[in-house]
């Protein structure tokens, strides 16, 4: 028997085949598993080398073993900010997927005008992120924001500081990541919809299920997969969002919007402190091969039949 790979894979009617991996296979996988080692495998292990050394930015790291990441699971500014970044992660990726999944459903059905809609509701994910905090910052500005001048108008005051508030700055940012995001997740799961097979929902009306209870029972099991992947990449995005928060607060006011992509730049870049911001780069990346591991499994489980 030649050197290739032999791997075992399911084929139909519960029997067992073998597919070769043969040589022209793997040499035409190598220019691209060469790429990925060069410009992502080296980074990461020079982020973890640096992780476990101290340094300034210049000149030679000092090695100091687990000392970076002990600091980083003591430092209760850490802890916060790790926090905060799954609160805004998981907080925008469920607002998105919950609001496209709602347009979805109408575009789906036949709303009028879904054919403006589709593109209308894209707009905002066509923007820059730099442009869109800058121009929501200005939005929610006392007196003169658009948003207090609406809010004045109907009687609720125009006077509210809401970035200078800490108990109301992260979730402005939450729901402008929603704004943002939402454009993207719903032609996505718009698409998922469209999928699902018209004699599906032709049997289900048989049987007496209205519109409702067909959206409930065959509708989100059928895209569940879909939805699974619009929650992971969107936690994935809020969670190292790191544009849209400086553009608008710069993490404050004080540390109530500092999320970790925040925290590493100032331990980085201010204060010169890259071993510890290496560390926290670390631990956020692990816990979000933690994250989508898990809605990996949960996305992969077979729709119960309609």
């Amino acid at each position: 028997m030649s050197d290739a790979t032999l791997l075992r894979v399911a084929a139909p009617g519960g029997r067992r085949r073998r597919l070769k991996t043969s040589p022209q296979t793997v040499a035409m996988l190598l220019p691209g598993l060469a790429v990925l080692a060069i410009f992502f495998g080296l980074p990461v292990l020079d982020l973890v080398r640096t992780s476990l050394s101290s340094w300034s930015g210049i000149g030679p790291r000092e090695w100091t073993g687990v000392d970076n990441f002990a600091e980083v699971f003591s430092d209760a500014t850490i802890r916060s900010a790790l926090v905060r970044s799954i609160v805004m992660g998981v907080g925008v990726a469920l607002g998105i997927a919950a609001l496209g999944t709602v347009l979805a459903a109408f575009v789906s059905r036949g709303l009028a005008g879904s054919r403006i809609y589709r593109v209308l509701w894209f707009l905002p994910g066509v923007a820059p992120p730099t442009a869109v905090a800058v121009f929501w910052a200005l939005s929610v500005q006392p007196f003169a924001g658009v948003v207090n001048v609406v809010l004045g108008g109907v009687g609720l005051g125009d006077d509210h500081a809401w970035l200078a508030d800490p108990s109301t700055a992260l979730i402005v940012i939450i729901a402008v990541g929603i704004w943002q995001g939402v454009g993207f997740a719903f032609l996505i799961i718009l698409g998922a919809m469209e999928e699902v097979p018209v004699s599906v929902y032709e049997a289900a009306m048989i049987d007496g299920a209205g519109g409702v209870r067909s959206f409930f029972q065959i509708t989100l099991p059928m895209i569940r997969p879909v939805l699974s992947t619009v929650v992971l990449l969107n936690v994935i995005w809020a969670f190292n969002g790191f544009t849209l928060v400086w553009g608008m607060t710069r993490g404050g006011p004080g540390d109530s919007t500092t999320i970790l992509p925040v925290l590493v730049y100032k331990d980085a870049f201010e204060s010169s402190n890259f071993g510890v911001a290496a560390a926290v780069s670390v631990v956020g990346g692990v816990f979000l091969l933690i994250l989508g591991f898990a809605v990996y499994v949960f996305g992969s489980r077979k729709a119960p039949d309609a």
